[in-house]
């Protein structure tokens, strides 16, 4: 059987509909290649495990995020705004797949766990950068004190707000990501402004 990519994308495509609709653990290869209009053997031919298949729908959802998420930033004509959609668009992919994400994680290998774990911190240097760079503008327009370090700073940005401690979503994922959603307006305004009355900040 010859290699189609356009194949193994309506795999992934079914794949991630379908997780999105019932989960991790209630979707079987059966039901991917039912919703795909392929035989199970097809799927076999470019996934070995639906494990596969998942790991692979996380990396193409990851690269279409970096992607949207860029030009969005690159939308942003001024530091705040840049600031304010730096904090509020990952949460946002937070919100939407993080009850996906903790049923697979309840049910894959540690091979394909391990693997997980090594695309996340990949992606952690990523957002961190994207981060990074969004400060190291907001000092170049006078809105950013220049005795901030940028890389420590998108450190802490990631770790406490952007979901960086991946034992808080896997414990209490629902909570979490309802206060992060609840709350994101305040953090944004903390971080740019800090907690004391305007006039009174001397």
């Amino acid at each position: 059987m010859p290699n189609s990519p356009e194949k193994k994308n309506l795999i992934i495509n079914a794949a991630a509909n379908l997780f999105q609709r019932y989960g991790y653990s209630k979707t079987s290869l059966e039901d991917i290649a039912r919703d795909a209009s392929l035989g199970k053997g097809t799927i076999y031919y470019y996934f070995s495990s639906k494990e596969d298949i998942f790991i692979e729908v996380v990396i193409k959802h990851a690269e279409l995020f970096y992607e949207t998420f860029v030009q969005e930033l690159d939308k942003q004509t001024n530091f705040k705004d840049k600031f304010s959609a730096v904090i509020r668009y990952p949460i946002k992919l937070v919100y939407e797949h993080a009850p996906i994400l903790v049923d697979a994680i309840k049910n894959i290998s540690e091979n394909s766990m391990l693997t997980l774990c090594s695309f996340r911190e990949a992606n952690r240097h990523r957002m961190e950068k994207i981060l990074q760079n969004v400060i190291d503008y907001g000092r170049k327009q006078g809105e950013v004190s220049a005795d901030i370090d940028s890389a420590r700073f998108a450190q802490i940005l990631f770790d406490w707000f952007l979901l960086g401690d991946s034992n808080i979503i896997i414990k209490y994922p629902e909570e979490f990501i309802r206060k992060a959603e609840q709350d994101y307006e305040m953090i944004v305004d903390i971080l740019l402004n800090g907690i004391l009355e305007r006039g009174n900040n001397k």
